[in-house]
């Protein structure tokens, strides 16, 4: 939106066994017919968020990151080519909301927390962004906001304003895939 880039966001169903109710990016596991991590991306939003994989040009891959139940999660950075044509289908299994933030947020201070935890013996700091749109608020942390944080920092070439301190995890020999 005139120049403001953004990043697409849901919010969990409240039916779900794992994280529901909780704000997340559209992605999911890997299916055996994905070519890579871009095709299992652009799949998934499209189940999750009926977004069509031709709108969405992918740009690059992050670095993994291991999720607290020790999953490998591939972010994938992709652009919308015309958010016109883009209208959101949430398949309500999945997905109670769909709406989108600005991706300069998360390497600002404001409307962010943190706590500091500890996971296998090693301490970081747990991010949380507070968010309102349209009357409703939503509350951005862990995983995802380690992964906006990340991203942001990629695409305006500056690190946070604030201290990250990820976790140094030290990847058990299991989680190469």
């Amino acid at each position: 939106d005139a120049g403001d880039l953004r990043v697409i966001l849901t919010k969990r169903s409240s039916r779900l066994s794992t994280h529901s109710g909780e704000v997340s990016l559209p992605g999911g596991k890997a299916d055996e017919g994905d070519k890579d991590d871009g095709d299992t991306a652009t799949r998934e939003a499209k189940e999750e968020i009926g977004l069509d994989p031709s709108l969405v040009n992918v740009i690059t891959v992050l670095e993994p990151f291991l999720s607290k139940h020790l999953l490998r999660v591939v972010p994938v950075i992709g652009v919308l080519n015309d958010r016109k044509a883009f209208k959101p289908t949430p398949n309500p299994a999945e997905v109670d909301a769909v709406f989108d933030a600005p991706l300069e947020m998360f390497i600002k201070d404001e409307n962010r927390s943190a706590e500091e935890r500890e996971w296998m013996g090693e301490k970081y700091l747990l991010h949380f962004f507070d968010y309102e749109i349209e009357n409703k608020r939503y509350l951005i942390w862990g995983l995802t906001a380690g992964i906006l944080i990340r991203a942001a920092s990629v695409v305006y070439q500056r690190p946070p304003a604030f201290l990250e301190q990820s976790p140094k995890f030290k990847f058990p020999g299991l989680v190469d895939k």
